[in-house]
């Protein structure tokens, strides 16, 4: 089972979450430890210059320390707090009270004024180098060490880390709490989306109703805009098969009656004019029924070539008219549609121009703002204008001597409706017959 996306942020988080509380409680125990060490040395330093304070050199050059010293530390067995004095050599002079019973290895001989801070096995030490002018002249070195448990410190240490991670594991469920509600906040136009698309494909709604963030704003309009196409081409094909239904009654009719005829030659002319005229309602139909046949997410085509093969069949059909195209269409001139579509639409509007037309057809487009405006006109008689209504109507026809439907320009307006564009018809001032001004989306 694939992971939701809730799911998915859900883990995301919970992992950089764990990742950045463990780095930052690593970083913070570290600095704390380094933190820690640098007060026990500064610490340490303040009991050298203490025990400095009231050291006193004998006759013998041997150290001598009052008792009791500052520190009672100092003065208890095992207190965790050391002090020892050795010569320049290493040897050890001079030991506090609190390492009775304790051994300890020879001092590292320093330089005067040297210190030297360290971890050496279970102590902190600190060292301290000095050199003292004897009474009876003469300099002697000495080194004085001051030892602290370590123990001790691992003890504040351990106290700092149950404090450290404890304060983290609860910041952590606070803000994963948060992260959870900021997750189902940042979710819930996905929700609201999704229940939308539901309502509509249960029936209960007919488009995905509501206001969504700007980033699926576009997916919504999309989807509705989808929608609206499906709508539209499920009316039309009920429409088209109405239609046909309704039309072929009439010439099933005459079918009927023919069967009634005796003369066999009436009953041929009859049904083959009954089938004529039945294929040409079929055709009919079907080219309605195809208008916009597309997904609705239109792709920018080529228009030239298109009515180029549109012009070259066009020749063939009208070779005793002889017609003459003149195209002033850009190579680079490009429509929103579908192949099928435009064909239909321009197949419509270039047959017409022949057929009502003298000869010459001019065909023009021209681009702005993302919009194509594309005209054709003819030399014909032109289409007046109170009849302008009526020829985008179905079935209506100004020329009832040519063969024909009425419905070639009805369809191409349905189809620019479908592509939400304008078809209007106008007189070509040049031509002197009809001109229609289409305006489409240009890609």
């Amino acid at each position: 089972m694939r992971p939701s996306i809730r799911q998915r942020l859900g883990l995301s988080s919970l992992l950089v979450l764990l990742l950045f509380l463990g780095l930052a409680g690593l970083l913070l125990q570290t600095a704390q430890m380094h933190s820690l060490e640098a007060g026990i040395e500064g610490r340490l330093l303040g009991h050298v210059y203490a025990l400095l304070g009231v050291a006193e050199i004998d006759a013998g050059g041997q150290p001598r320390l009052p008792e009791p010293l500052a520190d009672p530390r100092l003065q208890q067995p095992d207190s965790g707090l050391y002090a020892m004095v050795a010569d320049g050599s290493g040897s050890i002079l001079w030991r506090s009270p609190s390492m009775l019973g304790s051994d300890k290895a020879p001092l590292p001989s320093l330089d005067a004024g040297q210190t030297l801070f360290r971890l050496n096995g279970p102590h902190y030490e600190l060292l301290y180098g000095i050199e003292w002018e004897l009474e009876q002249g003469g300099i002697r070195p000495f080194v004085i060490g001051v030892f602290l448990d370590r123990a001790e410190v691992g003890l504040q240490a351990a106290r700092f880390r149950a404090t450290l991670w404890s304060g983290l594991l609860g910041l952590g469920l606070v803000l994963l709490s948060l992260q959870v509600l900021v997750l189902r906040w940042g979710l819930a136009p996905l929700q609201r989306i999704a229940g939308a698309l539901k309502a509509v494909e249960t029936g209960e709604a007919a488009n995905v109703e509501g206001d969504y963030p700007r980033e699926l704003s576009p997916l919504a309009d999309n989807i509705n805009a989808l929608l609206r196409h499906n709508r539209r081409q499920h009316e039309r094909y009920s429409n088209s098969l109405f239609d046909l239904a309704h039309s072929v009654k009439t010439p099933l009719a005459v079918l009927k009656g023919a069967l009634d005829e005796e003369d066999d030659r009436v009953l041929r002319d009859t049904t083959a004019q009954a089938v004529l005229h039945i294929d040409a309602l079929i055709r009919g139909r079907l080219g309605q029924a195809s208008i916009g046949g597309g997904d609705g997410l239109a792709r920018g085509i080529r228009l030239r070539p298109l009515l180029q093969r549109l012009i070259d069949t066009l020749s063939k059909v009208y070779r005793d008219k002889q017609p003459s195209f003149d195209i002033r269409v850009g190579e680079d001139c490009r429509v929103g549609g579908d192949d099928n579509d435009l064909l239909e639409l321009f197949g419509n509007l270039l047959d017409n121009a022949c057929k009502y037309g003298r000869g010459k057809v001019r065909i023009g487009a021209a681009g702005e703002a993302g919009r194509a405006t594309i005209s054709i006109e003819d030399d014909g008689p032109g289409i007046p204008e109170a009849m302008i209504d009526a020829v985008l109507t179905r079935g209506t026809r100004l020329d009832e001597r040519q063969p024909g439907q009425g419905i070639g320009l009805a369809a191409a307006k349905s189809l620019v409706d479908l592509q939400k564009g304008t078809m209007s018809i106008e007189s070509s001032d040049d031509l002197g017959g009809a001109k229609i001004v289409i305006r489409v989306e240009q890609r």
